[in-house]
């Protein structure tokens, strides 16, 4: 408990002193205030899972997210954010147990982006940061909607009244080892929108690479015991110690690289006023020989923003054991990780202003390749605030 409080101490003075720099940055060009946004939002959840041939369960679930957000200068500003939970990379959620005990605090965000006064439309960005990379219907086929990559990326945007083309570049840490190779991805996307009929209809092409180094032969990320999903072997060690005393140790490795290809697509047209998406996302991996393809057709009907309005979505994805890395990937579908395929449903309704009911129910296979499959299940209820 000491190593808490003293942790969470030394977290709220950083964000304080890193508050107080940017408050004395821009203290010169105004009011400080004028510079600086506080946002945040709280969301409540219900979670009821249910595996087969195991008892449903079921659990109660918060998201608490504070960040502050202050301009430094004309063309650099800088975010920071608080998020509950734990060191999961792919959430920031907390599970209410442990007999009421103190629950965890960790930075969620804390990074720079800077334009150029000479180069319209250049962002550089470094830090652990928002997810740069556009994701077609906001689908989770490569990255979890919580993940926020830690390392440095460009962003080129190029506007015109008749399309949007955004190119994008980036390189992130993901291992950093002291006795062997570190793993990282290196990786670039090209994105283009196209406007039609007075922009009541949109059209979205794009594709990705991203090309994780020292990934085959090495531990899972994160979590490396668990490979998520992804193909693995046994590694054996053996360790020699006096003659009678000899011991192995077992390490879990991937039995493949990662290099992603991805193309897709979206298709927006409102309605009267109604919006109306269609999207589609293919992947590839091409450092595997096979169990390398995922795919997803979603729908999206409207959007849950004023009071009384309401949106629906509709998912259907398939994703092969070594498509992409199971850690990043969506972490409510099959419960995080590849060799799965499945149905995800959700809607909304905005019940006021900034307060919002939402609902999301999974019905997923598990074990693509098996002979039966395993079914998975997830209901989430929540309630969202923000401010």
């Amino acid at each position: 408990m000491e190593h808490v409080l003293k942790s969470t101490l030394v977290r709220t003075l950083l964000l304080s002193l890193t508050a107080v720099a940017v408050f004395a940055q821009v203290g010169m060009a105004g009011n400080w205030w004028e510079k600086v946004k506080i946002k945040g939002d709280f969301r409540y959840r219900h979670e009821m899972i249910s595996k087969e041939d195991k008892d449903a369960r079921h659990r109660q679930r918060v998201r608490a997210r504070l960040g502050v957000f202050g301009q430094v200068s004309e063309y650099t500003k800088i975010g920071i954010q608080l998020a509950s939970g734990s060191n999961d990379p792919a959430s920031t959620n907390q599970t209410l147990d442990g007999a009421f005990s103190t629950k965890g605090i960790g930075i969620d965000l804390a990074y720079f982006a800077t334009g150029f006064k000479g180069v319209e439309g250049l962002t550089v960005i470094g830090g652990k940061m928002k997810n740069p990379f556009f994701k077609p219907g906001k689908a989770e086929l490569i990255w979890d909607g919580d993940v926020n990559p830690e390392g440095g990326a460009a962003t080129f945007q190029k506007k015109t009244d008749s399309y949007v083309l955004t190119l994008t570049g980036a390189g992130f840490w993901i291992d950093e080892r002291s006795s062997s190779d570190d793993s990282y991805i290196a990786a670039g996307q090209a994105v283009g929108r196209l406007y039609f009929n007075e922009k009541k209809s949109n059209l979205v092409l794009g594709g990705s690479i991203f090309n994780y180094a020292n990934a085959e032969g090495y531990e899972p990320f994160f979590d490396h015991g668990d490979p998520m999903g992804n193909s693995s072997y046994e590694h054996i060690d053996t360790l020699v110690g006096d003659v009678d005393d000899t011991t192995f140790v077992s390490t879990t490795c991937y039995l493949t690289g990662f290099e992603v290809i991805e193309l897709f697509a979206e298709v927006t047209h409102k309605f009267q006023n109604i919006p109306v998406t269609v999207i589609g996302d293919f992947v590839t991996n091409n450092a595997a020989d096979s169990l390398n393809t995922g795919w997803l057709v979603g729908l999206r009907v409207g959007k849950a923003k004023k009071p009384g309005s309401w949106e629906f979505r509709y998912n259907y994805r398939s994703l092969e054991a070594d498509a992409v890395p199971g850690i990043f990937t969506d972490s409510d579908f099959r419960g995080g990780g590849t060799d799965a395929k499945g149905h995800e449903i959700g809607g909304a309704v905005q019940l006021a202003t900034n307060t919002a009911f939402k609902a999301t129910f999974f019905s997923n296979e598990i074990g693509l390749e098996e002979t039966e499959t395993e079914d998975f299940g997830r209901l989430q209820v929540d309630l969202q605030f923000k401010f």
